[in-house]
């Protein structure tokens, strides 16, 4: 046990995915992590496998002592876990996540666990699994019960997600494909977009161009994607 579990019945866990770098996926993973954190009677945690970007703990405005790699790492090694290892983001969420990292991996069978625990002690788990590049990035996407693709709403973004999920055996959980709109990219390339999203069974949806983030009020960020919100809301309660 990694000391996360509550015995609670198990609450969803998304894994956010990006389809290729600079998706927004930490943007849209704590979005949806501190909107439900803001409504929701049990806890929410955010976490990331402890890799180099950070976005994570960046954007929640919280750092943890300690990452989802680090605790499988000290629970495959049957090292101590300390009672509070996780860091609490002004809206109410908790936060699993810390400064880059470079060497910390994460083992797979210890992870697997400690997300199991995670999943039990919180209403909802929301990762950011960053773009598969890393074993940990992974070893969470097996574990979860939801996921969330996302891509750049442009011509680019359709190509290198049609590449990426063409190598992916469609899942038998339930899937969302987030498009998120590029101010640079282009016209959208709809259709191609809805084609890739009935390949995989999933419901395509529209996120806008959030512009800058950092210190923007949470409720003016929810606003702006409120659509967004709903749509992976609906995706929650499968």
């Amino acid at each position: 046990m990694s000391g996360l579990s509550f015995h609670r019945t198990p609450g969803p866990l998304l894994a956010v995915v990006g389809l290729c770098g600079g998706a927004g996926v930490s943007v849209l993973a704590h979005l949806i992590a501190a909107s439900a954190a803001a409504t929701s009677q049990a806890p929410v945690l955010l976490a990331d496998t402890g890799g180099p970007t950070a976005g994570a703990a960046l954007y929640s405005g919280a750092s943890a002592p300690l990452t989802l790699a680090d605790i499988s790492d000290r629970v495959a090694a049957s090292e101590r876990v300390p009672p509070r290892f996780w860091a609490d983001a002004p809206e109410g969420l908790r936060v699993l996540a810390g400064e880059p990292q470079f060497t910390v991996q994460g083992s797979d069978d210890a992870m697997r666990r400690v997300l199991s625990d995670a999943r039990a002690a919180h209403g909802l788990t929301v990762i950011d699994a960053g773009t598969l590049a890393r074993p940990a990035e992974q070893t969470a996407l097996a574990a979860a019960s939801h996921i969330a693709w996302v891509l750049p709403a442009s011509r680019c973004g359709l190509e290198r997600g049609e590449r990426v999920l063409d190598r992916i055996t469609r899942l038998s959980r339930p899937e969302i494909l987030v498009a998120r709109a590029d101010p640079v990219g282009g016209k959208p390339p709809l259709g191609g977009l809805a084609d890739l999203a009935d390949s995989r069974r999933a419901p395509l949806v529209l996120l806008p161009h959030l512009g800058q983030v950092i210190d923007r009020p949470l409720r003016d960020l929810q606003a702006q994607a409120a659509g967004t919100l709903q749509a992976l809301g609906g995706l929650l309660a499968r």
